[in-house]
Formats: structure tokens, C-alpha cells, sequence
């Protein structure tokens, strides 16, 4: 099957479009397997030698994009943003690792995508496959470009592949066994409409059969059941079946939301005839990933919990709920033009007394909050280490500080990870 992947790229001139970590592990692939291959590389940073280009076009600088229309195939890296600065003709010469990948190896894809909680569900799935012994690979937006396995995988080979819309996008192969946990309102500045991003998810069951297995969540209204019950594809709707009994289920996965999230690893364990004695001992030895709603310690009696990854409005309301106590909530970051109101009235109805507001929100979330009446402590700060300062002075003792901005850190911070890292470090310094 790796054989298709090569016969498809042969006697094409190739665009890698993005040289990060997955545009380097493309160049790699061709340059082992067709070494011959006339390729090039654009990127809107520089590139330099010490990136092993030899015999490799470059381009790079703003109008690296200019230089898609001058190859016959162009393998796009998920971190490059297209929107509406390619024409259609030149955008039908797009594919990528994911598509590549999942039209050669399609029956053995377990993909995962959802707005929140794939890397959740999809380590958990993979935990799962590993504790039966299965020959299984976590991969995708996870942090491991499906094409640096490829020469590890046999045909009895289970590839777990967390898919985020960046990679769905451009796809024209399903996976064998679709997951769609849920689709919010998020990554619009990504994509030209909403509508648009609605439809890189959906893509994830668009090219199954009957042969296929749809399983979903909590899907948004734009991904409508019209649609699912249009797909030729076996379905499972997760929120409303229980495939292993949450009673027999021991966990340090928190909340209501990752009860759907172990339901979803049920039904592949149950489609995979894994043993329940198994399932369970897996359950309950997953460890949680970091920035998830994650534990960070009680200091001077008040539990700190970061859960830095939650930028859409939804997360943070599972978040507030899972916990039961939260008193305090650090809110804000990147402000993308959301409107918060369905948060603000959501937090409005809860016992949160103290919410500190982080830049650049800051200001549209006070004025959301003072259209109406409300009993919380407004706090604007001017950064993480003063949100933490007062958050030390504000929580009540004995109930939760959450760090669940609802907010992107770009602009701030260089992702989610080092905003949660941050606020760990704070929470144990000051």
C-alpha cells in the first residue's frame, strides 16, 4: 500500500507547501522513495541549508504561495492557511499526507476528529488497542506525521489517527472507523465561512460505505441528521448508547464529556472484540494528558486545575461542570470576535464568585457581563502572573481556581501548552 503512495507521486513535479514538522517528514519520504522526484519546498519563513534541501527549489518570504500554480501536485502541510488565496483550479491540485495516507491505508484508519477532545479519545483509544496487544500507531495532529510509520506498518497494523479540520480539509478517503466527537463554533479565522470549517470535519465520514463505521457525539447543528442519516455507513450515536456500563468504570478522567469520550474507546473495543476485563484495566490506567483539565496541585487550600487547551466557549462549560466547584475561573487570550454571551449567561447561573479576565477578551467579556445582572467579582489583569496573584487572594478555601480561557493563546503565547506550563509554574511559584 506504501506502493500506491509512491506510484501516485511518481512523474509529478511536487510543491511541499509548509516546512514544519510534517512538510520536513514529506521531503523525507519522496526523497527516499523517488529520488529523482522534482521537488519543491514554499514556506512563508525562511529556509536555510542546515534543513538538508539539497537539490530542492525553495521558496519562501510572503508570496510563497505564487508558486502553487507551477507544479502539478501540491503537498500541503495542516499548519498552511489557504481560505480564499487560491484559485479552484489550483486548489484541485491539493492533497496531502493524511489524504495520501488514508487512500492507501484506509481499512486500517481509526480517525478522530471533534472541535475538543480528540487527543483525549484518541490516546485513549490507542491505550486501550496497546493494553490488548494490538500493533497499533497514535498519529496525526497528535505530533507524528503518519508518514514517519509507514514502513513499520504490516497488514494486521491499526493506525490511530487524530484528524484535526486542517487535515480533513482536503481529504477524498474516509477512514475504515470514523469518530466525530462534536462540532462547536471555532477556527473561524482559519477558513473563509463557517461553513467551510463545518465541512472539513464533516468530511471525516463523506467518503465511507456501508462497510464503514460512523461513530458521533455531540455534533452542532450544521452537521445536521439529515446528513448522518443520509451516509451509507453503520452509525453509532454515543450519546445515547452505553456501550460498557459506566458503573463498572474506574477512571482519573473527569467530567460528563469524558464519560462520552470512554464510550467511544467501548465502541472500538467492542468492535475489536477486546476483552471487558481488558477495557477496564485500560480505563483505569490512562493517564490523563496534560493542559486537559489537568490536576495541577492544592496550595494554601485551594485546587488549581489547568485546562489551558479550552478555547471554545463549550469546553469551559464542561469544564465548570466537571469540576462542581469552581469559585474562581481565569478567562481570555487571542480575541477572535467571538460572541461570549452563551458563556457569560452560562457562568452567570453558576456559584463562580471571581472571574479574572486576561488581554485582549478583557474588555469585551466585562461588557457582556454588565449588560445584565450578576453576582461574580470582575477582575481584569494585565497577565498570567498577576491572574494568578489575585486568584490567590480571591478563592475561597477548599474550592477550585480553573485556568479555561475559552480564549486562543496566540499573540500571548506560542500555543496552549506554554500558556498551561505557565500557569503551572506560577501556581507553584508565587
Amino acid at each position: 500500500m506504501k506502493q500506491q503512495i509512491i506510484d501516485f507521486l511518481r512523474d509529478k513535479s511536487i510543491l511541499i507547501l509548509g516546512f514544519g514538522r510534517e512538510g520536513r517528514s514529506t521531503l523525507k519520504f519522496i526523497r527516499e522513495n523517488l529520488p529523482e522526484a522534482n521537488i519543491a519546498i514554499a514556506d512563508q519563513n525562511p529556509i536555510t541549508d542546515e534543513d538538508d534541501v539539497k537539490n530542492t527549489t525553495i521558496i519562501s518570504g510572503e508570496n510563497y504561495l505564487a508558486a502553487c500554480k507551477n507544479y502539478d501536485l501540491i503537498l500541503k502541510a495542516p499548519g498552511v492557511i489557504i481560505k480564499d488565496l487560491l484559485d479552484a483550479e489550483t486548489k484541485a491540485k491539493i492533497t496531502s499526507q493524511t489524504d495520501l495516507f488514508m487512500r492507501a491505508f484506509h481499512r486500517q484508519v481509526i480517525g478522530i476528529t471533534g472541535t475538543k477532545g480528540k487527543s483525549t479519545t484518541s490516546s485513549l483509544i490507542y491505550h486501550v488497542l496497546k493494553t490488548a496487544n494490538f500493533d497499533t500507531f497514535l498519529v496525526g495532529n497528535i505530533g507524528k506525521p503518519c508518514f514517519d510509520i509507514i514502513d513499520e506498518i504490516n497488514e494486521k497494523t491499526v493506525i490511530v489517527y487524530e484528524l484535526s479540520a486542517h487535515q480533513l480539509e482536503y481529504i477524498q478517503a474516509s477512514p475504515y472507523i470514523s469518530v466525530l466527537l462534536n462540532i462547536y463554533e471555532e477556527h473561524f479565522d482559519h477558513y473563509t465561512t463557517p461553513e467551510d470549517y463545518y465541512g472539513a470535519k464533516k468530511n471525516i465520514f463523506k467518503y465511507q460505505t456501508a462497510d464503514d463505521l460512523l461513530i458521533y457525539g455531540d455534533i452542532f447543528q450544521h452537521a445536521t441528521q439529515e446528513e448522518l442519516a443520509a451516509a451509507p455507513v453503520m452509525k453509532i450515536d454515543i450519546t445515547k448508547t452505553e456501550i460498557f456500563p459506566r458503573d463498572q468504570i474506574r477512571t482519573k478522567l473527569i467530567g460528563e464529556h469524558n464519560q462520552l469520550n470512554i464510550q467511544v474507546a467501548a465502541a472500538i473495543a467492542y468492535a475489536f472484540k477486546i476483552n471487558g476485563e481488558i477495557f477496564k484495566q485500560a480505563i483505569a490506567s490512562f493517564q490523563p494528558l496534560p493542559h486537559r483539565l489537568e490536576y495541577v496541585g492544592t496550595f494554601r487550600d485551594i485546587k488549581f486545575y489547568n485546562d489551558s487547551i479550552a478555547t471554545a466557549q463549550e469546553a469551559v462549560m464542561n469544564a465548570i461542570k466537571a469540576l462542581g466547584d469552581v469559585d474562581t475561573i481565569i478567562l481570555g487570550g487571542m480575541d477572535r470576535g467571538l460572541d461570549y454571551h452563551p458563556l457569560v449567561d452560562f457562568i452567570r447561573q453558576t456559584n463562580i464568585r471571581n472571574v479574572i479576565l486576561l488581554p485582549a477578551t478583557d474588555a469585551r467579556f466585562k461588557a457582556i457581563f454588565d449588560e445584565g445582572e450578576y453576582s461574580q467579582n470582575l477582575i481584569p489583569v494585565k497577565d498570567m502572573h498577576e491572574a494568578v496573584e489575585q486568584a490567590y487572594k480571591l478563592t475561597t478555601p477548599n474550592k477550585s481556581c480553573l485556568l479555561s480561557p475559552a480564549a486562543a493563546s496566540y499573540g500571548f503565547y506560542k500555543n496552549f501548552e506554554e500558556r498551561g506550563d505557565d500557569f503551572k509554574k506560577l501556581v507553584n511559584k508565587l
